[in-house]
Formats: structure tokens, sequence, C-alpha cells
């Protein structure tokens, strides 16, 4: 089998399932917040939303690991074997952790671990969107396609904290809808939270079509 065809089709898929999956999500989190739908309606679009949402969580993950695999087989990435060997490591590690995160109950644990994911996260963006554009705007020795899909990962990355921090309220406000005692405060605040992160998750969207344009020499 050849490597580099199998890592090209992961790469799409991680592609398709990460566009594809953002969309099931969009879609469901306007059944969550209607309220003219029973409450049971309101909790299973939820869930479908959570299930659904794990795709794209691990497509992002790996995208990062796939695409740098691409690149270095292309000769495009300066990394030798060994650095690659780290991000592989390093990008399974941090999915073990996602899926983790996905089926742990809440609990210390899971507290002290979503906070590690988040700073994770955080220097990862900010490193990768670091890197593409020092490569893009200085004396950089990437291809300008590399860095700038180096520069919209990381900032994809960078929007997925935002919708984090966005979604805060939500969890208290759902809990209550599932325990029966959601008032309007409450419904007012699961509309907010929801239709705060529908903008970056456009832009999410918008990101993922120009990086997949620069991978195919598009732009």
């Amino acid at each position: 089998m050849n490597e580099y065809l199998l890592v090209k089709l992961l790469h799409l898929v991680g592609f398709a399932y990460w566009l594809g999956g953002d969309l099931g999500v969009f879609y469901s989190s306007f059944f969550v917040v209607n309220e003219k739908r029973s409450k049971e309606a309101r909790v299973a679009a939820a869930k479908i939303l959570f299930g659904v949402d794990l795709g794209p969580r691990i497509s992002m993950t790996m995208m990062l690991p796939l695409g740098a695999h691409l690149a270095w087989r292309l000769g495009v990435l300066p990394i030798n074997g060994t650095i690659m060997a780290v991000i592989w490591i390093t990008c399974l590690s941090w999915l073990a952790m996602v899926l983790t995160l996905h089926v742990a109950a809440s609990s210390r644990f899971k507290a002290t671990l979503t906070t590690f994911d988040f700073y994770l996260r955080l220097m990862l963006s900010l490193g990768l969107v670091g890197a593409g554009l020092y490569s893009l705007l200085g004396p950089g020795t990437l291809q300008y396609w590399v860095a700038a899909k180096l520069s919209i990962f990381g900032g994809l990355v960078g929007c997925g904290l935002i919708i984090r921090i966005k979604l805060k309220p939500f969890g208290a406000a759902f809990a209550n809808l599932v325990s029966d005692n959601a008032g309007d405060a409450d419904d007012a605040v699961i509309r907010r939270s929801l239709a705060a992160t529908r903008p970056i998750v456009v832009m999410i969207w918008i990101g993922l079509l120009v990086s997949a344009a620069l991978g195919i020499h598009l732009i």
C-alpha cells in the first residue's frame, strides 16, 4: 500500500468529517434553542449535537499530523523523520485526551484535563499562527501555501477556543432544562450562547475551504 496516498486519503476524510460534522452541529443547534419544542425533543437534539461534534473534534486533532506528514513527504516541510514521529505521538496523545474528555463523567480529573486541553490548544494556536506568519512575512523557508495553511489551522484552533468560551454559560442553563428547572432566563442564556458561536463556526468553514484551496493550489 502506498503510504503517501493512504495519508492523503485520511487527510481528505478528515476534511470531509470536519466540515460535514460542523454543518450537522450547526443545524442541530436550532432545535436545541427552539422553545416551541418539548424538553425531550430539545434534549435529544442536544445529544445529537454533542455526539456529531465528536467527528470535527477528532478530525481537527488529526489534520495536523496528516497534513504535516504529506508536506514532509512532498519535501516542503523541512523536518526529519524523528520530528515527524514526535508530531504523530503528540497528536495521537492529544486525540486520546479528546476521546477521554468525551466519555468521562464530571469530576475533578475531567476539569483538570479540560483546563490542560484548553491551554494546549492555546499554545498550539499561537505557535502555528506565529510560525506561519513568520514564514510568510519574514525570512521563512516554507512555501507560501504551507505557511498559509499552518496559520489558518492555528486560527481554526483559536476559533474553537473562542467557541468554548462563549459556550461557558450554556452548561448550567442546559442542566436546568434537563432537570425541568429551566426558566425564561435559562432559555435566553441557551439562545445567546449558541447564537454567539454561529459566526465563529462560519469563520471555521471559510478557513477550511481556503485551506483546501491552498492545498490543491487553486489559490
